[in-house]
């Protein structure tokens, strides 16, 4: 940790990724924009790196659980006829998946894939926009859990996932993206997202997250002090 204006601030990945602290955010893996059956399938988009990206994410979710990783799963629904949906809205939902309708509450479309729905005891948050935090308790629950530090994981790189991560910093949360475990379904998209984020922001493999976790839980490195010394408050 740096002491900077009197506040302490991490310095290292290691140290942004304690455990402790930190919150996995699995984003948008719901049937609709997986499946082959799903809406966007459907609709001619071509879903066949999203189907990839299952086991990535189911088997980093299960290495975070079994280091005590807290895992707060992230969905995006439409309310039925539209309710949810404003013209821009309506106008942003053809541009990014061709489709009106997506995930609407109450369908097979809105349900996690196999694979990745919530154990019990996990967090769900519902949101209507590509943000995890836009309009939604996010915010409130990760603040109430003394979370930290944020890790993405999940579909549509240049979408949700980007739109989430940045928010997280926006919010003032330490933001780290699995690149590796995350996906576009235009893989020069997710090329170009994954490239402009290393420049702003933490992105590491889902091999180092998990490394660095299971050192913590080893003994290797321990928990960052985050009280500025006496001297300087």
């Amino acid at each position: 940790m740096r002491e900077i204006h009197g506040k302490m601030v991490c310095e290292t990945i290691e140290e942004v990724l304690n455990p402790d602290w930190c919150a996995v955010l699995p984003i948008d893996m719901q049937n609709d924009f997986i499946s082959e059956d799903g809406a966007v399938a459907k609709s001619g988009g071509d879903v066949s790196a999203m189907t990839e990206l299952v086991p990535s994410c189911v088997n980093f979710m299960n290495a975070a659980r079994d280091l005590g990783v807290r895992i707060v799963h992230i969905r995006i629904v439409d309310l039925p006829d539209g309710q949810s949906d404003s013209p821009s809205w309506l106008r942003s939902k053809g541009l990014i998946a061709g489709v009106s309708d997506f995930a609407v509450e109450g369908t097979w479309g809105a349900e996690f894939v196999e694979g990745c729905e919530p154990l019990p005891g996990e967090l769900v948050v519902t949101k209507h926009r590509s943000s995890a935090f836009t309009g939604t308790n996010l915010d409130m629950l990760l603040r109430s859990c003394g979370v930290e530090t944020v890790v993405i994981i999940g579909e549509q790189t240049p979408g949700c996932v980007e739109a989430t991560y940045r928010d997280a910093a926006y919010h003032d949360y330490y933001n780290v993206l699995v690149e590796d475990a995350v996906m576009g379904r235009d893989r020069e998209l997710h090329d170009a997202s994954i490239l402009i984020q290393k420049m702003r922001h933490d992105v590491v493999t889902a091999e180092q997250a998990i490394g660095i976790w299971q050192r913590y839980r080893d003994g290797e490195l321990s928990a960052p002090v985050t009280t500025p010394s006496p001297a300087t408050v």
